[in-house]
């Protein structure tokens, strides 16, 4: 009996066995037999093969989450899978000089992004981590510019991919001479914050998008190794995703993934414990020792913590909620946010949506998730001799003796304990405004005259404002907060103000929301309707429908075809303030302070400013520090003193802090 006399079905039946067993390479032999099997198993003809075996052999739970319904066709998981396919071939070969090995990045990367187990199983035997770590020592510094590694988007997803693939088992494998040449090559990305920018639009700004029509846009200043502070402009990569024939997405920063690679190398091997230190603070009490001060125990603590946490592993099977109890009592939404991909959530929502400081975003969807910074958190604080950054401050090439030794790299602990507050939107609270610049400073975007007071579960921020009837006179003002719970109770659908004019507590944004709705300002803006012509209104609306189908189509309509529509529920929150200290056992080891900081909505951006918790301690001064939540699990970023008021480029450093409980 020929193969051709079978019912489709079987036919179909047959060919889904072989790509399971054998790939789906193995469908190729069978497609060229012949013009009638390979019209009806051809890409273009039969998406449900191919749909089938991507379900099969890779991870999908976040295009529906992430993309909306219209991501879960079979069109779409078939031109997925090609792509895929396509890139892990190129891993396969080794060849890390290829020209469109920025395109494989880019593939793998998004993989990572949508990792539920399958997908990173499938990179790693193509080969990945040993792929990237070839790229990032041998090619790392091609293009450079005066000696300095290229921001660009190849490098940026190198480090990002070798990140990603970093393990224990990887780390311990690594040679000395292997992992001092990774630290080296991490070091301009760490050491360098003038030429690497850390944030996606400069933390000077609060409030953004910014708008077009300001009077004084935003400027940097020039320096040796650039502008500063960093605008970033055209860092997007344009990319078919699922349903989506062209998706714009942020290069990710090479400076955040640098600092995870480089802190993780150097927490290979513990921090060395003073023999004369006392064993713990009672020990220390027992001989009197009273000042601050580190125990034998608290360098252990240290060491037991590690700042960069790496990414948690993943079963390779992907089935990922047979350990999840209670996952049949769960609604859909519980379940998408149990899938480990969801920790790369906001991360991804912020490559692809902050990508101009002037576009507004119509998908508002979240970049940080409400009550990640509330408890411990332990870090790592890197500081570079101010006179050593000096000097490359003005310099534009890359020494030659550009090392930690002659930098003066040096690590402290950072130790917060933090809660965080919102402003719900109920009438009548409204947010603290944004305090303004004061000498470089932001204060975290707080005025700077904010007085803080905590009561039993409530924050008050007093602060000072222009009295708007007398001039020259300030009036004081006070905006309570409420302690965030994450149960959702501080929400009310009854009293939200956002609820009662939606009518639901449901809310829906429409990809090409703020299209429209900029398309219309213009069209008021260009022609405003004179007092006069009311009424004429009518007699306009009766004209067009005479003239019926002789009038063309609306020019700012949208063609909605595939448009993306994003629902989510609304939590009421307008803002976030943090505050915190250190706790009392670890501010008897590393000096007692207090934090706090706010949210950028925007793009999830953490502000924080540690003060002495004692007055009359200047000597441990004041440090702001900026970073993104990585992964839900690791803060981030670049600290700043205030030890050099007033100048265009500031010395900062770079920190990374993970939650402990």
């Amino acid at each position: 009996m020929s193969l051709l006399a079978l019912p489709f079905e079987l036919i179909e039946r047959v060919a889904i066995h072989l790509t399971d067993a054998n790939g789906i390479q193995a469908l190729l032999p069978l497609l060229l037999t012949c013009k009638h099997l390979y019209g009806i198993l051809g890409t273009q003809s039969n998406h449900h093969i191919f749909a089938s075996h991507f379900a099969s052999h890779y991870d999908f739970s976040s295009a529906s989450r992430r993309l909306g319904p219209q991501a879960a066709k079979s069109r779409s998981y078939a031109s997925q899978l090609l792509r895929y396919s396509h890139a892990l071939s190129r891993i396969r070969s080794g060849n890390i000089h290829a020209d469109d090995v920025v395109h494989t990045f880019w593939t793998s990367f998004l993989m990572f992004m949508e990792d539920d187990g399958k997908n990173r199983a499938s990179l790693e035997a193509a080969g990945l981590p040993d792929f990237v770590d070839r790229f990032v020592r041998e090619r790392l510094y091609d293009g450079h510019r005066n000696g300095w590694p290229a921001d660009n988007a190849v490098n940026s997803l190198a480090l990002w991919l070798l990140w990603l693939t970093t393990t224990e088992d990887r780390l311990r494998a690594e040679s000395s001479p292997r992992r001092a040449q990774m630290i080296k090559l991490m070091l301009p990305f760490v050491a360098m914050p003038v030429r690497y920018p850390s944030t996606l639009a400069p933390d000077i700004h609060f409030s953004l998008p910014l708008s077009r029509d300001v009077n004084t846009a935003p400027h940097s200043v020039p320096t040796l190794h650039g502008p500063y502070p960093h605008y970033l402009d055209d860092r997007c990569h344009s990319t078919a995703l699922y349903s989506i024939s062209n998706l714009e997405i942020g290069i990710p920063l090479a400076s955040i993934a640098a600092k995870l690679i480089y802190i993780s190398r150097r927490e290979v091997f513990p921090v060395g414990v003073p023999s004369h230190l006392p064993r713990d603070r009672q020990h220390a009490f027992q001989l009197g020792l009273t000042m601050i001060g580190p125990t034998q125990e608290d360098v252990h603590e240290l060491n037991a913590n590690k700042v960069a946490k790496l990414v948690p592993p993943t079963r390779p099977d992907g089935n990922w909620s047979e350990s999840i109890q209670g996952w049949d009592t769960m609604a859909a939404d519980q379940r998408a946010a149990k899938a480990p991909s969801a920790r790369w959530d906001n991360d991804w929502y912020r490559l692809v949506d902050c990508t101009d400081i002037f576009r507004p975003i119509s998908l508002k969807r979240s970049h940080y998730t409400p009550g990640t910074m509330s408890g411990l958190w332990q870090g790592r604080m890197l500081i570079v001799d101010d006179t050593a950054l000096e000097t490359l401050l003005q310099i534009p090439h890359m020494p030659t003796n550009f090392n930690e030794q002659n930098l003066g790299v040096v690590a402290a602990p950072v130790f917060m304990r933090l809660r965080e507050y919102v402003c719900m939107d109920v009438d009548p609270n409204e947010p603290v405004p944004a305090g303004e610049m004061e000498d470089g400073r932001h204060n975290a975007w707080l005025p700077a005259s904010t007085q803080r007071f905590e009561y039993a579960n409530e924050l008050a921020l007093s602060y000072s404002t222009p009295d708007p009837a007398v001039p020259h006179r300030r009036i004081e003002k006070t905006k309570r907060y409420h302690e965030y719970i994450p149960d959702g109770s501080l929400h009310d659908e009854t009293t939200c103000r956002g609820c009662l004019y939606r009518g639901t507590s449901e809310m829906v944004f429409r990809e090409h929301d703020a299209c429209f709705l900029e398309m219309l300002d213009d069209e008021l803006a260009a022609a405003p309707l004179p007092d006069e012509m009311e009424g004429v209104e009518d007699a306009d609306a009766a004209e067009d429908e005479e003239a019926g189908d002789d009038v063309d189509d609306d020019a700012m309509s949208v063609d909605d075809e595939d448009e993306l529509i994003v629902k989510r529920k609304c939590d009421g929150i307008m803002d976030i303030v943090l505050v915190g200290e250190t706790d009392e056992r670890h501010a008897q080891a590393w000096h007692p302070y207090r934090f706090y900081g706010r949210v950028r909505e925007w793009d999830g951006l953490i502000a924080l400013v540690r003060a002495p918790a004692m007055p009359g301690a200047p000597h441990v001064g004041l440090w702001m520090f900026t970073g993104y939540v990585v992964g839900g699990q690791t803060l981030v970023g670049n600290w700043r003193t205030t030890s050099h008021p007033g100048e265009p480029v500031t010395f900062e450093g770079a920190f990374a802090m993970s939650k402990r409980d």
